[in-house]
């Protein structure tokens, strides 16, 4: 686009036969502004000028200015009554109508079109009871026709912009206004005194041109008009620069929208300046007339734009929203939408900038006009690409982000075992480190691309960065070392977000990963930072399968074979469970008796299970054996010292070792000397 709008534009041609060059292009344009000025001047001294051929044909004619102003202003009532009257007859017709939509987006848009209906019912009347009253009351082709006509377009055109400003601002009624902004009966009014003045300003130069006024009162009439217009613009938006910025900001703005809803009202300021200015560079040129139509369309034009971008993107986005609700996008789809809303809000202002250029192109056809002109082609240039470079980010943006795992708690003294948890896949790993690269490529492809709109040969930059990153890669070669490393890793899959690895030194749960380094998280909380440089071999915990064994001493009177009944029991009651049934791969099972001591029986039990939690599966599974063990009366080993029998037993011991009348051993002897 932005090349269709060079073809066709000539740069005229210096004495030297070049180009006009950029400080000779601002030369140029402040030379013109000078002239343009003093010549506005020099009119606004003689304004005497202006209104006498105007004065002396009206007499020549049989009218006075009294008369023209009369005769405009019964019109004008005539017609304001029959306007009236339409207004209200489609009022009565459509109000009922335009109560019964809801407070929503399209209900607001509906409603703002019902009384668009009714306030045009009412403004055609107005325009056609005029245009046939002056007709009929003076007759066509003379000077006091032409007058009263421009007194009547003065309303007409007042009116036109009161009605806009309505549709917009909807000053009684907030459930019509399409644009949410604070004080909007101000900002109303502000756009009806915008519309009058311009009227006035537009239809007396196009009666003194009619009438042959001297051209230098006219430029200085027309240096006038446009200083109040653009006095009366700057207070607009200087004064409502909050209420402008809080209207186009949203509810819940991002940064770019906030940054450009801060900026808005001071881009109006400069847009009212630069127009105020190219007038006075028209002035005493042949197309000075053509020069007033262009500048009112040209403010007219970027005060929409801004609207209607802001407007289309929330049609889309409520389309969206109602579509999405029916049915979950993909992450495909998700990002094209927001794509879309980037390239229709992007594509509105490239095709209001477009317009301005074609409207200014036959007027500002030589020296500094021209130089103007092609800035602002520059200027659109910069614009197309901007918004290439800003529908790409907007797709990447919303496809990584649908894309990307949700993101892991992992609060201060939070037990990292509580429950199965399942890590990232591999592609949500190395995403956030892709999606990184890619936005740092589309970043400077975009300041390539934006260099290159404006002018700015990028050969030579690409030639030196590329130099500048060989310096760097020989001055950060442990950088390099860790990122190769890093790469090698990712490629290999040793690793993913949400797994439990062990590098040798430090061990914890993967927790992210970036261009040069992996975090991971300790189940007691730290959180270790290590370069893939100084990572020798990885030992993951978390993949595939976790095998876990574990020893339970009894004691040595149990039966093995209960036990191992009962740790069957158990292990087929757990794969039963809902919650961690499905975690099984193998279910517990006794392995066998491992040792027996002086005091229990070793038996080792053990069970297969997927990674990620079997330490949980075992804090279960010894809670349930415990208490089948309890049960089944399996008593579990212990190292207290038990005297089994009590005293009773140790006397009937003694009896038979003493007999019956001996006290002492020392009587043994003797009796069995005796015997």
């Amino acid at each position: 686009m932005a090349a269709g709008v060079e073809q066709g534009i000539n740069p005229p041609s210096t004495g030297d036969g070049g180009a006009y060059g950029l400080p000779a292009a601002a030369r140029q344009m402040m030379d013109g502004l000078q002239d343009g000025i003093a010549l506005g001047i020099r009119g606004i001294a003689d304004f005497g000028g202006l209104f006498a051929p105007w004065a002396e044909k009206i007499g020549a004619e049989g009218y006075g200015w009294l008369q023209i102003a009369g005769l405009a202003l019964a019109i004008g009532l005539v017609g304001a009554i029959a306007g009236f009257a339409v207004y209200r007859f489609a009022a009565f017709l459509l109000q009922p109508q335009r109560r019964r939509f809801a407070d929503s987006l399209p209900g607001r848009f509906r409603r703002a079109g019902v009384q668009l209906a009714i306030d045009l019912s009412g403004f055609v009347a107005f325009a056609v009871v005029t245009g046939v009253l002056a007709g009929s009351v003076i007759p066509q082709g003379t000077l006091a026709h032409d007058s009263v006509q421009a007194l009547l377009n003065v309303a007409i055109t007042a009116l036109a912009y009161a009605i806009f400003a309505r549709l917009l601002f909807a000053p009684g009624d907030a459930a019509a206004r399409l644009i949410p902004i604070p004080n909007a009966g101000w900002h109303w009014r502000m756009v009806a005194a915008y519309g009058a003045i311009g009227g006035v300003v537009g239809q007396m130069v196009r009666l003194a041109h009619v009438s042959g006024a001297d051209a230098i009162a006219i430029e200085g009439w027309f240096l006038a008009g446009a200083t109040v217009l653009t006095l009366l613009k700057l207070w607009w938006f200087i004064a409502g620069a909050r209420d402008i910025e809080a209207a186009f900001a949203g509810s819940e703005p991002g940064l770019f929208r906030r940054a450009a809803a801060a900026l808005l009202p001071y881009f109006y300021v400069v847009t009212a300046l630069v127009i105020w200015a190219v007038g006075c560079l028209a002035a005493g040129k042949p197309q000075s007339t053509s020069w007033n139509f262009a500048a009112g369309t040209t403010q007219v034009t970027l005060l929409l734009l801004p609207i209607l971008a802001l407007g289309a993107h929330a049609l889309m986005s409520a389309a969206a929203a109602a579509r999405f609700r029916r049915r979950q996008p993909g992450a495909l789809e998700q990002a094209a939408t927001a794509a879309g809303h980037t390239l229709v809000t992007g594509g509105i202002w490239l095709i209001g900038v477009y317009l301005i250029v074609e409207l200014w192109k036959p007027i500002m056809a030589d020296g500094a006009a021209f130089a103007a002109l092609r800035l602002v082609s520059g200027a659109m240039r910069l614009l197309a690409a901007v918004v290439f470079c800003w529908t790409a980010w907007s797709f990447l943006k919303t496809w990584f982000e649908a894309i990307a795992p949700a993101q892991r708690a992992n609060l201060p003294g939070a037990d990292q075992d509580e429950g199965p948890g399942a890590p990232a896949s591999r592609l949500h790993t190395v995403l956030p480190l892709v999606r990184n690269v890619v936005f740092i490529a589309v970043l400077a492809i975009s300041i390539l691309v934006v260099l290159s709109s404006l002018g700015v040969n990028t050969a030579p930059l690409l030639a030196g960065f590329g130099v500048f990153g060989l310096a760097v890669s020989f001055g950060s070669q442990t950088l390099i070392r860790d990122i190769v490393s890093g790469m090698f890793f990712l490629a290999d899959d040793a690793f993913r977000v949400g797994e439990y690895v062990d590098t040798g030194k430090l061990k914890g749960t993967v927790e992210k990963i970036s261009l040069r380094s992996v975090q991971l998280r300790h189940q007691n909380g730290p959180l270790h930072t290590i370069p893939f440089g100084q990572m020798q071999a990885i030992t993951n915990y978390s993949r595939d399968w976790s095998t876990i064994k574990f020893e339970l001493h009894f004691d040595r009177d149990a039966d093995p074979e209960q036990i191992r009944k009962t740790v069957k029991k158990v292990g087929l009651a757990m794969l039963e469970d809902e919650e961690i049934g499905k975690e099984f791969l193998v279910p517990l099972k006794m392995q066998g008796i491992r040792d027996v001591t002086d005091n229990s029986l070793v038996v080792r039990l053990k069970f297969t299970a997927k990674p990620g939690n079997p330490s949980f599966i075992q804090r279960e599974a010894m809670k349930r054996l415990l208490a089948a063990f309890r049960e089944t009366g399996i008593a579990l080993a212990s190292n207290a010292v038990t005297v089994r029998g009590g005293e009773a037993t140790a006397a009937a011991a003694a009896a038979v070792r003493f007999p019956s009348g001996r006290s002492s051993p020392s009587e043994a002897p003797a009796a069995h000397a005796n015997g």
